[in-house]
């Protein structure tokens, strides 16, 4: 169920995260590339991960999923990367990654990074 601070739950498991894996953990060392390759792009759709939850998963189930957070709900599931601090969201009618807006879009639509809790 979302709470008024889902950025705390995702902040607290990946730091958790981050701090008990290591480059030998293959799924941590993935986030790590895909964090350095896209960043850029990625830091150009910058998220309030509270907002998103609110917005597209307000009655979630959080589980961990290797190096991913994953809220799921009824229609959409929002996916968080813990090494790389990035979103998707997932439509489960439409089976594909969305925009901010819920349409279909590209791989460069549809990654958002998360603010930092000074800039949210």
């Amino acid at each position: 169920m979302a709470t008024d601070d889902d950025k705390a739950l995702y902040s607290k498991l990946s730091n958790y995260y981050v701090e008990n894996h290591n480059i030998a953990d293959k799924n941590y060392n993935k986030s790590l590339e895909r964090e350095r390759k896209h960043n850029n792009n990625w830091n150009k759709q910058k998220v309030n991960i509270n907002e998103i939850i609110d917005e597209f998963t307000p009655d979630y189930e959080a589980k961990e999923y290797g190096s991913k957070l994953i809220f799921y709900g009824n229609e959409y599931n929002v996916i968080t990367d813990m090494v790389g601090g990035y979103l998707r969201i997932y439509s489960n009618t439409e089976k594909c990654y969305v925009k901010l807006d819920g349409c279909p879009g590209n791989d460069r639509e549809t990654h958002f990074k998360i603010k930092k809790r000074e800039e949210m």
